[in-house]
């Protein structure tokens, strides 16, 4: 009989207790089970294994609930030894899983969240995935609890703060960091804020800031920043960022350097790809996809220009970013001095305003989790850009756009997906567009 700490009862449950057969993986990485004419989603359960598992919860003629062990039957994939916090932290919801060999698990999930889109799902089921392992966080966010003065993350469902030393997920320099980290803010911040950490390609430059918690206040006093002389060995500076995610008052360098085959400055606040492990393949497999061809190139989600420096380190060409975040837009002119870059405008706006675009392009679009708009999508579709590669960090929105796209003309020619979430659900698609009618 094996224990699965990650499904540990939870206060507020219910209590009750049954035995399941896992079928298959569905929406938020949870088990499918039956039992009594119920249909359950069971949290860290996997697909063949009998459980132990217990009620959390009842929601739309669903019953939800969480392994507390498994019987029989532990999958390939399933940790010996998962997290010893995995029963209380909340900051990854597979600690149980194995990063290489839980691989096709993530496709197989990735595709039941594509079923609406038979087709779309298939290519996903089939298509290759690039695996990673711990250690990956690159970015990170933590929470600041000065009542039992503890950094890290929230644990389960909860506002409660989880101790995380021996964080699999984490990178060694923020390991190394946390107890300075945790020693200066109690002796200086006195209410709850986020500490938002970042590093580049060279991990002893990281930096780091104070953002503002949910229900926290407003505005930083600047003496709840920790000083260099407290933390000045593990972080190459510190600030406080403001409202709109831009560094204000602190002290050191603000930005982290990745050394890239275009290098990229990247500020504290704005959004990087994670993953240290899988940063420069996904680099390199966005180029490979992009081609040498010169069409011009729209960058709808631009940030601080990865995705787009991808493309340009394969030759010269015509760069447009649009970026609504104005500390990363201004970042990618910076990294991308000949693009053109719709600094503060979004997606929607670049293109719905837009009198004419040349269809003879490549469009760009990694939009956040709840995927692209359908002004943005319908925009899309009048434009009728040649090529469009789309990097999805959501199946089932990524389906649901790549199946509207589908409906308009454009065909899937390459997928493939990326395991930057390792001990996480999570895996991202990455896929080039054509359009079968090309002008």
């Amino acid at each position: 009989m094996k224990r699965h700490r990650d499904g540990a009862p939870s206060e507020g449950s219910s209590g009750s207790r049954v035995t399941l057969q896992a079928e298959k993986l569905i929406g938020g990485g949870r088990a499918l089970a039956h039992h009594e004419n119920e249909t359950w989603m069971v949290s860290g359960a996997l697909p063949g294994e009998e459980v132990e598992a217990q009620i959390t919860g009842r929601r739309a003629g669903i019953v939800e609930g969480r392994t507390i062990e498994v019987r029989s039957g532990c999958h390939p994939a399933r940790m010996d030894d998962p997290c010893p916090h995995s029963g209380i932290c909340g900051g990854c919801d597979w600690p149980h899983v194995d990063p290489i060999d839980g691989g096709p698990l993530k496709a197989a999930a990735a595709s039941e969240a594509a079923q609406g889109f038979p087709e779309l799902a298939a290519l996903i089921a089939g298509a290759p995935i690039h695996t990673s392992t711990a250690g990956y966080r690159l970015r990170a966010r933590l929470h600041w609890d000065p009542r039992r003065q503890r950094l890290g993350f929230f644990e389960a469902q909860s506002r409660n703060v989880a101790a995380i030393d021996g964080c699999r997920i984490l990178s060694p320099q923020l390991m190394k960091a946390l107890p300075a980290l945790s020693s200066s803010l109690a002796a200086r911040c006195p209410i709850a804020v986020d500490v938002e950490w970042l590093e580049g390609s060279d991990p002893s430059r990281a930096v780091a800031a104070l953002r503002r918690s949910k229900g926290g206040p407003r505005k930083f006093n600047p003496s709840w920043v920790p000083v260099q002389q407290e933390v000045g060995a593990v972080t190459a500076g510190f600030h406080a960022l403001s409202s709109d995610g831009r560094p204000g008052h602190g002290w050191g360098s603000d930005e982290v350097r990745f050394e890239l085959p275009i290098p990229l400055a990247v500020p504290i606040g704005s959004f990087f790809q994670g993953n240290r492990h899988l940063l420069e393949m996904l680099f390199a497999r966005v180029a490979e996809l992009a081609g040498d061809d010169r069409d011009p190139v729209f960058d709808l989600h631009a940030g601080v220009g990865f995705l787009a420096a991808a493309v340009r380190s394969v030759g010269e060409r015509e760069l447009h970013l649009v970026e609504p975040h104005r500390a990363a837009a201004r970042a990618a002119e910076k990294n991308l001095p000949e693009a053109r870059v719709a600094v503060g405008k979004t997606a929607e706006t670049f293109v719905g305003g837009a009198e004419a675009l040349p269809p003879q392009a490549l469009v760009i679009t990694d939009p956040p989790r709840t995927g692209m708009s359908r002004a943005l999508l319908e925009g899309l579709t009048r434009w009728e850009p040649r090529r469009i590669l789309m990097l999805g960090c959501d199946p089932a929105t990524w389906a649901r756009d790549a199946g509207f796209l589908s409906n308009h003309g454009y065909r899937p020619t390459e997928i493939e997906l990326f395991d930057l979430f390792p001990h996480t659900h999570h895996v991202e698609i990455l896929a080039l567009m054509e359009h079968t009618r090309p002008r």
